[in-house]
């Protein structure tokens, strides 16, 4: 029996290698068919966009208004289709983009971030937006707590809202905040490149602020604890960061309300997510943008004024090759004022982003308003020339029965006479 056990184990065992070896060559010839199809298609998707472009440079020079027109209309749908509204999703993402600056420091110049099945690049977006809710709850209840816990250690000392010292363990708090900012900062950063890798259709400019943004967090990682002008500062810092995160969630709010909606009329692909500019109906907006620029003009105020105040640090000589005096606030003054500059930077960009935004979405309103109008003017006169068609028909009808009632009358009377 012993031997039959050994006998039938090593049959079944050799089925198994075989079996192995077989699914392994099915993969590669996968593998294979795929990257031959995958570069048969790029081809094809490079060669129509190029078509694209001569087609839309050649509409430019027909003199027909309407003839230009239509063949514009044509071909801006046709370019909608290959760059992300059409079923397949952004098609150029198949003509192996190069990876963001991020992504190449990161991970390397190698590395593939494209999802090919729609069900993960969707996937990739709702992570997106599950990221920025969780992130929201952390920066509203985060700076909350050591705002409160820095008002409790003033009334504890007896000073003044705004002049007490902090205590250690809120210094470690406010370190730590600093550092998950950071975190959060990059991530973001690197969640929007991967999205735009895969047709995201995210603006570059609120990927770049979140460059300065880690960058700012980082900095003020790294300023001294025990300066008062440091003190002061991070004191404005967490109570803007407390509007920040009431603004976050607003925006999060109507962008799973709005998104949904927009994508199914066409207006955005799959793949995108709205940031601070987000869409919304008319009585949402009313709320979000105020909101964001008052969220914006406290954060120039913080960003200037905190320039403004330490910009004379920077001018003074002494500090910057030798030791500062040990009662000096030098550094902290100095760090400060780099990190005020960065806030007001970002401030007015973002700011001037948020402007062109709601320019451009009235703008297509507008459009969209004045098309829907062109259809019912061009139906009007038809409709007009229908009746005045019908009234003619019967202006010109009316004499002729007549004619013919006069000409049976007048063959009665024949009749009769003879």
């Amino acid at each position: 029996m012993a031997e039959k056990d050994k006998g039938g184990l090593l049959s079944e065992a050799e089925q198994i290698l075989v079996r192995s070896r077989a699914l392994s060559s099915r993969a590669l010839t996968l593998c294979n068919r795929i990257v031959g199809e995958e570069d048969a298609l790029a081809v094809e998707i490079k060669s129509l966009l190029q078509t694209i472009a001569s087609s839309e440079k050649a509409a430019r020079g027909i003199a027909d208004r309407a003839h230009a027109e239509a063949v514009s209309a044509s071909l801006a749908e046709a370019k909608a289709v290959m760059t992300g509204l059409g079923p397949g999703g952004d098609l150029r993402k198949f003509c192996k983009p190069k990876n963001p600056w991020l992504i190449r420091m990161l991970l390397g110049n190698k590395i593939n971030l494209v999802a090919m099945r729609k069900d993960v690049s969707q996937g990739i977006r709702e992570e997106y937006h599950t990221f920025r809710d969780r992130a929201a709850g952390i920066m509203l209840l985060g700076p909350l707590a050591l705002t409160l816990g820095l008002a409790w250690a003033d009334r504890h000392q007896g000073a003044a809202f705004g002049q007490g010292q902090p205590t250690p363990l809120l210094l470690l708090g406010i370190q730590f905040y600093m550092g998950w900012l950071s975190y959060f900062y990059i991530s973001m950063a690197l969640r929007e490149n991967v999205l735009y890798v895969n047709g995201s259709r995210i603006r570059g400019w609120w990927i770049q602020h979140h460059y300065w943004s880690a960058a700012a967090s980082l900095g003020m990682l790294g300023l001294p604890v025990t300066s008062p002008t440091v003190h002061h500062f991070f004191r404005g810092f967490l109570l803007w960061s407390v509007f920040q995160a009431a603004v976050m969630f607003v925006q999060n709010r109507y962008q799973r309300r709005r998104m949904y909606t927009r994508i199914a009329l066409g207006r955005n692909t799959a793949m995108d997510v709205v940031a601070g500019e987000s869409s919304a109906s008319s009585g949402q907006l009313l709320l979000l943008y105020p909101m964001l620029y008052a969220l914006q003009a406290t954060q120039f105020a913080i960003g200037a004024g905190v320039a403004w105040r330490t910009y004379a640090a920077v001018l003074r000589p002494e500090g910057w090759l030798e030791a500062e005096a040990q009662d000096s606030d030098l550094r902290g003054m100095r760090m400060v004022f780099c990190v005020g500059l960065v806030f007001a930077y970002l401030a007015y960009r973002n700011f001037i982003t948020t402007l062109v935004t709601q320019l451009e979405k009235r703008s297509g309103q507008s459009k969209r308003s004045s098309r829907r109008r062109a259809p019912a003017a061009h139906s009007a006169p038809a409709a007009a020339a229908s009746p005045a068609a019908g009234a003619a028909a019967g202006t010109v009808a009316k004499p002729a029965a007549a004619a013919a009632a006069a000409a049976a009358d007048a063959a009665k009377g024949k009749g009769k006479a003879a």
